[in-house]
């Protein structure tokens, strides 16, 4: 397994996992499907600029995780992790601690960040568990901050300060 940037040349196998991923996970998404779908060509070679890859041997996208830092003067300071996602059936193999490290890794070598924040589905234990085993505290909980069909879920806000 190898994890990598991606040229904006394979922004179609980024759309195949992320539409995956909003498929399995609509709640830990903020585009569902159909939004997705619609994105041009140009959004996702704009994306994929920020992301890392988990690559199986076959280079095939098993898994993905996107790390930007802030644009504006006063919050240069922060690097914000997204669209974290691994297949089902490379879960619980290591994959996602890997990736949050890159991720991670990545924040560091910005002289500016002090600070990487993220937010997570507060019924996605595992994730919340991993987070924190990394050093991540949950520093507040936005009630209803996604609406998936009828249903709410709540989002922890978690940081780190590297």
């Amino acid at each position: 397994m190898t994890i990598a940037k991606l040229p904006p040349s394979r922004w179609q196998d980024y759309k195949r996992l992320r539409l995956e991923a909003v498929e399995n996970s609509p709640q830990s998404f903020l585009a569902t499907a159909e939004e997705t779908n619609n994105e041009t060509q140009a959004e996702w070679k704009n994306k994929i600029e920020n992301m890392f890859f988990a690559i199986d041997e076959k280079d095939n996208l098993v898994g993905m995780i996107g790390c930007y830092q802030e644009k504006l003067t006063k919050q240069k300071h922060i690097a914000n992790i997204v669209s974290f996602y691994i297949s089902p059936k490379f879960r619980h193999q290591g994959l996602g601690r890997e990736l949050i490290k890159t991720a991670i890794d990545f924040a560091k070598t910005k002289k500016e960040i002090e600070k990487v924040q993220l937010g997570v589905i507060t019924t996605q234990k595992p994730a919340i568990e991993l987070y924190k085993s990394i050093g991540f505290v949950i520093i507040g909980e936005q009630k209803m901050a996604l609406k998936v069909d009828d249903k709410f879920y709540d989002e922890y806000l978690m940081e780190l300060y590297l």
